[in-house]
């Protein structure tokens, strides 16, 4: 792949809505970097930093898709952009990749931005290729979904077909559950249209990939732990995922072929399958990153900045995934509701030479929200190990030495009560 240079050298990459180190490492790569951003979609203090960075920054209102679009072509052409690109959020993909083929500055083809981007479109392509097969049904709007519900048959899988982050996914198991359901979809406004799929039982896995021409490399397989139901929030990952050879060549076989049905020819995808008795299923995918801190999981257990990647290959260099030599799990902190009274443990836990990160959102006097999606959790840690059964050791050894008292109770952050436990 080649990238037409600006006058000044530099190809002219123009983004929407890159985070921070995006634009560093797109500029480490080589390229001048235009930055587009909703000033609602993140803090102005994190948004300074952004256009202190960028070459270039310009603010839009993402909510209006056409002036988005609008906006996009005017500075494209102002600027002689070599290239639109969008590694952000999926509701505004679709608009930004229509833009790049309008203007013939697009890394893939509207369609593939597409097929990803909606959950819809991705089961109907999956079915007529017979890749992944799932019993499914569209629902236009919620009125639709008990209907569909039945046709599929309970437990069943309802879920927005444009939400990302786990927001509304939620699982039928009788009809009395339409009751809070329908008080989830109320907290999000959301009205449809949403997808009734049967329910798949097994292990879930993401797969974390790099395409260049239509090329697609693995880079690993990373294990989801999930929440209780009815919801699906994620609350950890390990990466590199243990599986038998058969079943992660399986997996990353099934990736491939759907990645390539979808005519997706460069960057990175987040592809989510779940193993089932009758084989891997195709959950969703996305066209970008996987989130959750996993590129960090990745970068500890492989030495591969993944991010950095994208970029030097839109550059034009060769690459290779390197093996995982080590492992690394993420876990998020879901505390009951309620008002903190004190946070235990986080000052000893943050020295240990294997905790990578750790975040906490609370302190004494904080209200704890309800965990209703990815955004809603109470902070992340990161820890490091030789295996991947070492690296959830020591985790466990983590969560056990953080505690939160919640409305006078103590709670730990394994979920568990009495006196903290030490890691060794």
């Amino acid at each position: 792949m080649t990238v037409p240079a600006a006058p000044d050298g530099r190809p002219r990459l123009l983004m929407v809505m890159p985070y921070r180190q995006f634009v560093r490492k797109a500029q480490a790569a080589g390229f001048w970097v235009g930055a587009i951003w909703d000033p609602a979609l993140e803090s102005p203090d994190y948004l300074d930093d952004v256009r202190e960075l960028a070459d270039l920054y310009v603010t839009a209102d993402f909510g209006d898709q056409e002036l988005l679009r609008e906006t996009l072509r005017a500075v494209a052409r102002e600027h002689d952009a070599s290239l639109i690109y969008h590694l952000g959020r999926e509701e505004t993909m679709v608009g930004a990749y229509e833009v790049a083929e309008e203007l013939g500055t697009g890394l893939n083809p509207v369609t593939a931005i597409r097929l990803l981007a909606d959950k819809q479109a991705m089961r109907e392509l999956l079915a007529a290729r017979g890749l992944s097969p799932v019993a499914f049904e569209a629902a236009p709007a919620r009125g639709d979904v008990p209907d569909a519900v039945r046709r599929i048959g309970l437990p069943a899988v309802v879920k927005p077909t444009a939400l990302a982050g786990s927001r509304g996914v939620f699982l039928w198991r009788e009809p009395a559950d339409r009751v809070p359901w329908t008080a989830l979809l109320d907290q999000y406004g959301h009205d449809g249209p949403f997808l009734v799929e049967e329910y798949l039982r097994g292990p879930e896995y993401s797969v974390e990939t790099l395409t260049r021409d239509g090329h697609h490399h693995v880079v690993g397989i990373t294990e989801k732990l999930l929440g209780p139901p009815p919801l699906f929030v994620e609350v950890g990952h390990v990466h590199p995922a243990p599986l038998p050879p058969e079943r992660r060549e399986a997996v990353e076989e099934l990736t491939r072929e759907f990645l390539t049905a979808c005519g997706y020819r460069f960057g990175p995808a987040h592809t989510e399958v779940i193993w089932t008795e009758r084989g891997p299923r195709i959950v969703e995918s996305q066209a970008r990153l996987g989130g959750d801190r996993i590129p960090r999981l990745v970068e500890l257990a492989t030495g591969l900045d993944i991010e950095q990647a994208v970029f030097t290959q839109l550059a034009g260099a060769s690459f290779d995934p390197p093996p995982a030599t080590a492992a690394a799990t993420v876990r998020f902190f879901t505390f009951p509701p309620g008002r903190v009274d004190a946070i235990h443990g986080p000052e000893e836990v943050a020295g240990l030479p294997y905790v990578d990160e750790l975040n906490i959102r609370l302190g004494p006097g904080d209200t704890v929200p309800a965990v209703r999606d990815s955004k809603s959790r109470h902070g992340h840690v990161i820890v490091s190990g030789a295996t991947p059964e070492e690296a959830r050791t020591r985790c466990a050894q983590v969560l056990a030495a953080i505690e939160a008292v919640v409305d006078g109770t103590p709670v730990r952050a394994d979920g568990g009560t009495g006196v903290l436990r030490t890691p060794a």
